[in-house]
C-alpha cells in the first residue's frame, strides 16, 4: 500500500490549439474516464489519451499493468464523491475526491482534459486532509 500511496500518474502538457474544455462536457467525460477506471476497461480509456501520454504508457496493456493494481488495492468507491472542475489556462482539470473500501484515506483522482476529450493529464494520490 505504500508503494500505492507514493504512486502518481503522469501530468503532461498539452499542445495548445487543441486545448480548453467545455464545462458542460468535461463533467461527463471526467465521470466516463473515471468508469472506465475502475472497471479495469483500459483500451477506450487509453484510446482518449494524448500523444504525450501514450509515451508513459504506449499500449492499453501498459496502463492496465500499472492501473490495473491500483484499482484493486483501493477496492470500490464508496459514499458520495466531491467532484470540481477547474479551468487553468486553456484546460479543464476533472477533480474527484472519494474514500474507497480498502484505503484509509480519501483519494484524489484528476483528469486533465483538453477541449475534444483528449486526456493530457491523469493523476491519482491521497487527498490532501
Amino acid at each position: 500500500m505504500r508503494t500505492f500511496m507514493r504512486a502518481v500518474l503522469v501530468a503532461t502538457l498539452c499542445l495548445p490549439a487543441a486545448c480548453a474544455a467545455p464545462r458542460q462536457d468535461a463533467r461527463q467525460q471526467g465521470r466516463a474516464y473515471t468508469d472506465w477506471f475502475y472497471q479495469r476497461n483500459f483500451e477506450p480509456l487509453w484510446n482518449r489519451f494524448s500523444p504525450e501520454m501514450k509515451q508513459t504508457f504506449p499500449t492499453p496493456e501498459s496502463l492496465a499493468s500499472f492501473a490495473g493494481r491500483t484499482v484493486k488495492q483501493l477496492g470500490r468507491e464508496r459514499g458520495s464523491p466531491l467532484e470540481q472542475l477547474i479551468q487553468q489556462d486553456t484546460l479543464t482539470v476533472y477533480s474527484r475526491q472519494a474514500t474507497f473500501e480498502r484505503s484509509a484515506h480519501p483519494m484524489l483522482l484528476q483528469w486533465t482534459l483538453t477541449r475534444d476529450g483528449m486526456v493530457t493529464g491523469f493523476l491519482l494520490r491521497p487527498a490532501d486532509q
